[in-house]
């Protein structure tokens, strides 16, 4: 059997050759990313999105791009390694409207437009967050805190940070990425204006410590009114119970003291209509002793005159 080593080794070499394209050839994007193909090193118009794809070997080359939300954290002194889309900076520090340094912490969220994946990559490349959104945020963020005093901004943080997202929003609305969120975590005050707002909260509290005093006082004297109305009225309505049995008492008398005149009177007239003149000299005659009267009833006994008689002479001889 006859061999053949001089042609045996340019047959590895293709093979070897055949499998090293074939194998560079094939590429797989994952979900949540997106692949931008670049022949040659130019970028192409579409991107590629997950899935098993093709490329040429050694032509094409393929750049894969994280589309999945971004969370920059703006806290710390100091800036921590991202993981896991999350992007940690040092709190921002800005001058409010007195020039006093004021430290915010917040959070801002925003997604790459996949579509827009190349266009990204060619003119930001991956440090598109350095180069644009990270200026972006500092800069409305000490514009807008910047018009507030420094005692305002922890009371206002909710309103700072919807003009703070409106603001970005802004910005960002003709550029290949979504603003989802911007919320303002803390503030980082300076001591004076926090020795400050200690005071305006003591005084708040003094404030209302002595409001709900005088809100006791004045319910406490709203009870004593109360019971004292109360009161009054109950002498009153006392009084005036007592006032009217007096009354029906009173009544009751003169009632009864008129019925009695009234029977006397009656009787009187009875009376009278029952005397004659026959009755009035029957019952002299009946009461006469014997001696001679004093007094002599003239008329006939009805409106007439009692005459008084002089003393009978005495009898001669006596």
């Amino acid at each position: 059997m006859k061999r053949f080593p001089g042609a045996i080794a340019p047959v590895v070499i293709v093979l070897i050759a055949a499998a090293f394209m074939a194998i560079n050839s094939v590429y797989t994007i994952s979900s949540g990313t997106v692949g931008v193909l670049a022949t040659f090193g130019k970028f192409d118009d579409e991107v590629q999105l997950p899935g098993l794809h093709f490329k040429i070997p050694m032509m094409q080359t393929v750049r894969v791009f994280d589309i999945k939300l971004q969370t920059v954290t703006y806290q710390g002194r100091k800036s921590q390694p991202g993981v896991g889309g999350v992007i940690n900076k040092p709190f921002i520090q800005v001058l409010d409207n007195k020039n006093l340094p004021i430290g915010i912490e917040m959070s801002v969220q925003f997604t790459p437009v996949a579509v827009q994946a190349n266009k990204i990559l060619e003119k930001y490349g991956y440090g598109y967050y350095e180069k644009l959104i990270n200026p972006q945020i500092r800069d409305i963020i000490r514009n807008v805190v910047g018009q507030y005093h420094a005692e305002q901004i922890a009371d206002k943080r909710s309103e700072i940070s919807v003009e703070i997202r409106n603001q970005l929003a802004t910005r960002l609305k003709d550029s290949p990425f979504i603003l989802n969120e911007v919320a303002m975590r803390n503030v980082k005050l300076p001591p004076i204006v926090l020795k400050k707002i200690e005071e305006v909260q003591i005084a708040k509290q003094e404030e209302q410590r002595l409001a709900m005093v005088e809100k006791q006082a004045s319910k406490e004297q709203q009870i004593k009114t109360i019971q004292a109305n109360t009161k009054l009225i109950e002498v009153t309505t006392n009084a005036k119970a007592q006032a009217e049995q007096e009354r029906i008492k009173a009544d009751a008398k003169a009632y009864q003291i008129t019925k009695e005149a009234e029977a006397v009177a009656d009787a009187n007239q009875r009376i009278a209509r029952s005397i004659t003149g026959e009755l009035i000299r029957y019952k002299s005659i009946e009461r006469w002793n014997g001696s001679y009267p004093q007094t002599l009833m003239g008329g006939d006994g009805r409106g007439g005159v009692i005459l008084s008689l002089p003393p009978m002479p005495k009898a001669s001889g006596q």
